[in-house]
C-alpha cells in the first residue's frame, strides 16, 4: 500500500411511472425530459454498499474513538439484515480501523470491487465515519487510518475525490452517500493556517451527478460530536420493517440529532442534498436479482486481499519477513494488484533487496502511474542504487502529481540541495511551510538550504524557531552550532553541540562538530576527547575512520 514510505479515502418496484418530490431534493429538468434518460424510479436489480469506519488511527496523536466503530457496525449489520436494508452479507465491504486505509478504501471505490460489480440498473451506498478537517481551498479531507497530521494532503483523501472516483468509476446512478464527520478540535493539524473556521463538510461545494444523495452529520459551521446521526439514522431506516423511505428516516434522524445535541447544550443540523428524481428512495426494498457469479478480477482481488491486509498487519507488527511472503502472495493471486505490488517492493526495500524492490515499483507504477508516492519510493530506490538523475527525475513526476504531499516536497528538496540546486530547494521547503508553519523540521531543512544560499541571517531565524518549536530536535541543534560559528559566536555554539550531545550521546556528527570548535578554541584535551569518542562510534571499516584518527594524531603531536 501506498501508506508505506522508504525511509524518510431505489426504490419500491410497482411504483410505476409515479414521481413523487421529496423535500430538499433538486431535480434536473434537462435530463428528466430527455427521452434517452433512464428514469430513476425503474426497479433496483441489486445492491451493493461499502461502510468505512475509522475509531482509531496509526498516528497516535489523532484521538480515538470507539463510538465510532459501533455506530458503523450498527449500519452494517442493519444493511444485511432480512428485516432492515436486505443487502446481501457479500455485497457490504466493511473497511474497519486499521483495514480503512486510504489505499483499501480507493480500491473498494475503484474497478477492484465497486466500480466492476455495480451495475447501471442498481443502488449503490457508501457510508463513511471518520474525522474530518475543511480546508481553506474548499475541499474538506477526511482521515483513514493511516493518515498522518504533518501530511494530510498525501495522506488522507478529499471528498471531491471521492465523488470522483464514484463518477468516474461506478456505472449507477442511483448513489447514496452517508456522511458522518466528527471534527476533532484535540486533534490539531500542524497546517492550520490552511484551516477553515467551519468544522463540518460542507456540502454546497461538491458537485452532484444526477441521481446522487448526500448526508451529513451537520451544517458546515457546526462540529459534529459523537455519533448521534449515525445511531439515529439506523434506529428510523429499521422502521416498518426496513421499508420506510430515506427521506422519511432522515427528517426523523435529523429532528432526533438536533434534540440530542440541544440537551447536550449544543446544536448539531444535519444537511441532506440531493440531484434525484423519481419515486422517493427505500432502501430496505428487495434487489430484482440475487447475486449472480462474482467476475474472476473481482474474485482475484478478494483472494489478494486477504493476503494483502495480513501483510500490512504484520507491517504494523514488525514482522517484515513474514510480511514479505504474504505480499508476495498477493502479487501471485492477482498480478494487478498495484498496491499490493508497490507494498511489496517497499518490503524488499526495506530488506536491502533493491535491484528486486526497484522492479515491483516500477510495475506498479505501469498499473497505476497517476501514484505520486509509489513514484516516490521508486525514486528511493534509484537513489540507492546510485541513479541520482534519474531519482530526481522521478521525484518531479511525483511532484506534478502532488504538490501539496509534504513527504515529496522534502525528499524533492533535499535532492536538489544535493545536486546543488538551492534555490528550487528553497522554494519547495517554502512551499511546504506554508502548509505547515508549525512543524520545527520544516524551519530545520529551510534554515539549512538557506545557509548553503548563503542567507544565514534569514537561515538564523528558521533554525531558532525550530529549536523553539522543538528543543529536542538534534539536528536543529547541530545546524544551529553551526550557524553560530559562521558568524563567529563560538561560546553559544559549543553550547548547542554540548545539548546536542546531552539528547543524543552516540550522534556521530555533534561529537566531530564539538571536536573541531573546541580545536579552534585551544581546547585541545577537550578536542581530543570528543574526536576519540567519534572514532569510538564509526563503525568497522568505516572509511572515516583514517581521516578522523590523523586528525587525532595530529592534535596529539601538537599537545606540548
Amino acid at each position: 500500500m501506498a501508506a508505506l514510505l522508504i525511509g524518510l479515502s431505489q426504490t419500491a418496484p410497482g411504483r410505476g411511472a409515479e414521481s413523487v418530490k421529496p423535500p430538499s431534493v433538486n431535480f434536473t429538468k434537462v435530463q428528466d425530459l430527455d427521452p434517452n434518460s433512464k428514469p430513476l424510479n425503474r426497479p433496483v436489480k441489486q445492491k451493493w454498499a461499502v461502510v468505512i469506519a475509522v475509531g482509531k488511527f496509526k498516528d497516535k496523536r489523532m484521538n480515538n474513538d470507539q463510538l465510532v466503530d459501533k455506530a458503523a457496525k450498527g449500519f452494517y449489520q442493519y444493511l444485511i439484515s432480512p428485516g432492515g436494508g436486505r443487502f446481501d452479507e457479500d455485497h457490504v465491504k466493511f473497511l474497519c480501523n486499521d483495514d480503512a486505509t486510504t489505499q483499501n478504501i480507493a480500491n473498494a471505490l475503484s474497478p477492484s470491487w465497486l466500480g466492476t460489480l455495480a451495475g447501471p440498473d442498481d443502488l449503490v451506498v457508501v457510508y463513511i465515519a471518520t474525522q474530518g478537517f475543511p480546508t481553506t481551498d474548499g475541499n474538506t479531507w477526511l482521515c483513514t487510518y493511516n493518515c498522518a497530521l504533518d501530511n494530510i494532503y498525501g495522506s488522507c483523501f478529499s471528498m471531491q475525490s471521492i465523488m470522483k472516483s464514484l463518477k468516474d468509476h461506478v456505472k449507477s446512478d442511483r448513489i447514496v452517500l452517508i456522511l458522518d464527520s466528527p471534527y476533532s478540535g484535540s486533534a490539531n493539524l500542524l497546517g492550520a493556517r490552511n484551516l477553515k473556521t467551519n468544522f463540518s463538510v460542507d456540502l454546497n461545494q461538491l458537485v452532484l451527478g444526477h441521481g446522487y444523495m448526500l448526508l451529513c452529520s451537520s451544517k458546515p459551521d457546526q462540529a459534529t460530536r459523537g455519533t448521534r446521526f449515525s445511531e439515529n439514522l439506523t434506529k428510523a431506516l429499521k422502521e416498518k420493517d426496513g421499508l420506510i423511505s430515506l427521506q422519511e428516516a432522515f427528517d426523523k434522524a435529523k429532528e432526533n440529532t438536533q434534540l440530542d445535541a440541544k440537551a447536550a447544550g449544543g446544536m448539531q443540523t444535519p444537511v441532506l442534498k440531493a440531484d434525484w428524481s423519481g419515486a422517493l428512495l427505500t432502501m430496505g426494498t428487495p434487489p430484482l436479482e440475487r447475486a449472480g457469479a462474482i467476475p474472476d478480477s473481482v474474485r482475484n482481488f478478494l483472494g489478494a486481499e486477504a493476503h494483502y491486509l495480513k501483510a500490512s498487519r504484520l507491517m504494523g507488527e514488525g514482522n517484515l519477513e513474514a510480511a514479505v511472503l504474504e505480499y508476495e502472495a498477493a502479487v501471485a493471486t492477482d498480478p494487478s494488484y498495484a498496491d499490493a505490488m508497490a507494498d511489496y517492493g517497499v518490503a524488499l526495500a526495506l530488506q536491502g533487496k533493491w535491484a528486486d524492490a526497484q522492479k515491483q515499483l516500477k510495475q506498479a507504477i505501469v498499473l497505476r502511474p497517476e501514484d505520486a508516492l509509489y513514484r516516490t519510493n521508486y525514486a528511493r530506490t534509484l537513489d540507492a542504487t546510485g541513479q541520482a538523475a534519474e531519482c530526481r527525475r522521478e521525484l518531479e513526476k511525483a511532484y506534478n502529481l502532488n504538490p501539496k504531499d509534504r513527504v515529496i516536497l522534502c525528499a524533492l528538496a533535499d535532492k536538489s540541495i544535493s545536486q546543488g540546486d538551492i534555490q528550487s530547494a528553497i522554494g519547495l521547503l517554502q512551499d511546504a511551510l506554508d502548509m505547515y508553519p508549525e512543524m520545527p523540521s520544516l524551519h530545520d531543512r529551510l534554515g539549512f538550504a538557506l545557509s548553503a544560499g548563503g542567507q544565514l541571517d534569514l537561515a538564523l531565524g528558521h533554525i531558532k524557531k525550530a529549536v523553539e518549536l522543538d528543543p529536542a530536535l538534534v539536528s536543529a541543534r547541530l545546524n544551529l552550532g553551526s550557524l553560530l560559528v559562521a558568524k563567529g559566536e563560538v561560546n553559544p555554539a559549543i553550547d548547542q553541540y554540548k545539548e546536542a550531545i546531552r539528547l543524543a550521546p552516540d550522534n556521530l556528527d555533534a561529537h566531530l562538530l564539538l571536536s573541531k570548535v573546541l580545536e579552534k578554541t585551544n581546547d585541545v584535551a577537550g578536542a581530543s576527547e570528543q574526536l576519540t569518542k567519534y572514532i569510538q562510534l564509526l563503525p568497522e571499516g568505516d572509511q572515516r575512520r583514517t581521516a578522523a584518527q590523523l586528525q587525532l594524531d595530529r592534535i596529539h603531536a601538537a599537545t606540548p
